[in-house]
């Protein structure tokens, strides 16, 4: 279902309205995890339940989060997918004014860690004379999630 709850909205000192405040991305996701966790807990109290497994059974292979966002936007949808994904495979154009179906999608984010170095056989720390280790700079990729529309 859509989330009909209004942006906030800043108010000047002579009443009128300025431009809706921007979320964070931590909020954006916060507040869609919770939109979904209060989702589940009315689906599973209610006669909808057919419906979502129907949307369930065309995003097998969706996350139940994702599959869940996409039941809460449009219950009725049979094929998501990207801007591209449209043009270029299905050959189908998208109307300029139509807005994607939001989900959750893994970004992952490079960064840089200082460790100690380590004997790639033995796996025991490698130490210099004075018994201290060698320290080495490593690029590490940790998954992010964040907000995407499709």
């Amino acid at each position: 279902m859509p989330d009909n709850t209004p942006n906030p909205v800043a108010v000047h000192p002579d009443g009128s309205a300025a431009e809706p405040a921007r979320q964070s991305p931590q909020d954006r996701l916060k507040e869609i995890t919770t939109g979904i966790e209060q989702e589940i807990k009315d689906l599973f109290n209610s006669d909808r339940y057919a419906s979502y497994l129907r949307t369930m059974s065309h995003f097998h292979h969706y996350s139940v989060n994702n599959t869940m966002l996409i039941y809460m936007q449009k219950p009725d949808v049979t094929l998501v997918a990207g801007l591209n994904k449209w043009k270029d495979q299905f050959e189908r154009h998208v109307n300029r004014s139509e807005k994607g179906i939001k989900i959750i999608a893994p970004v992952m984010v490079a960064t840089r860690q200082t460790r100690e170095k380590r004997d790639p056989q033995t796996h025991a720390v490698i130490l210099v004379q004075q018994g201290q280790a060698i320290m080495e700079e490593i690029e590490v990729k940790v998954p992010h999630f964040r907000a995407a529309a499709r």
